[in-house]
């Protein structure tokens, strides 16, 4: 299978956690939640995460927000949306009891173009892909006049992606399209998602020798502290119309 590429990537982060066995859990993610979503306009794939045992990096806030369920969307996700909360709503998608709720979801729309890793063009899946997320709210004005974008896309990410086993990396913001129904929509401001091939402690390792070197340097418009937390995969990646 193909590593799937976008013409415009859109995100729907499902974070939930759970009562019972995580057997249970799993075996009704993997087999009767995501393939009833796989159906849905525009989506191109799903993958379920763990908070992962790499240490963060020094000086950020860790988030851990339970088990994500990652939906990746060609193009809009209103079609997604209003597919899921329809199936929801007729009772053709039941979530289990021993679901906790309500959930954190949110919707991601892409704010920059991807860039790929030297990894990218090797890999033949996604299911050992791990995750890092690095969360900000940089100033007003630096968003306002480009600042922060010519400096994230011109300077950071082509940093970063020389470290090892870099993917992908592309950053979003929280979509306009309406949440679903019931869910809270947490407020964790622009993302850059980095995608790391296997284990990310060599990717870990060279960001924070960068940064405390000096040879990494983050601008005073970033406003740290940051937030961030890295995610190993719980699930296979699921190509819809696999």
């Amino acid at each position: 299978m193909a590593v799937p590429t976008f013409g415009e990537r859109n995100l729907f982060f499902a974070w939930s956690t759970y009562t019972g066995d995580y057997d249970t859990y799993a075996r009704w993610y993997d087999v009767e939640h995501i393939p009833q979503v796989m159906d849905t306009t525009g989506m191109v794939g799903a993958q379920r995460f763990l908070v992962g045992g790499a240490k963060n990096l020094p000086g950020v806030v860790p988030i851990d927000m339970g088990h994500l369920a990652l939906y990746e969307i060609e193009g809009s996700s209103a079609g997604f949306r209003e597919e899921v909360k329809q199936m929801l709503m007729s009772g053709s998608m039941v979530l289990p009891d021993f679901m906790n709720q309500p959930f954190d979801a949110l919707f991601l729309a892409p704010v920059s173009e991807p860039q790929y890793g030297k990894e990218f063009d090797q890999a033949e899946n996604l299911d050992d892909r791990h995750l890092f997320f690095a969360w900000c709210k940089p100033a007003v004005e630096a968003v306002a006049d480009g600042t922060f974008a010519r400096w994230y896309d011109g300077e950071h990410i082509p940093q970063i992606l020389g470290a090892t086993g870099m993917l992908r990396a592309q950053r979003f913001e929280s979509s306009p399209v309406k949440p679903l129904p019931g869910v809270r929509v947490p407020d964790l401001g622009h993302l850059a998602l980095y995608e790391i091939a296997g284990d990310p402690s060599g990717f870990r390792e060279e960001v924070k020798q960068m940064l405390i070197s000096g040879e990494m340097q983050i601008p005073d418009f970033m406003n740290p502290p940051f937030s961030s937390m890295f995610m190993e995969p719980a699930s296979p990646f699921f190509a819809a119309g696999g």
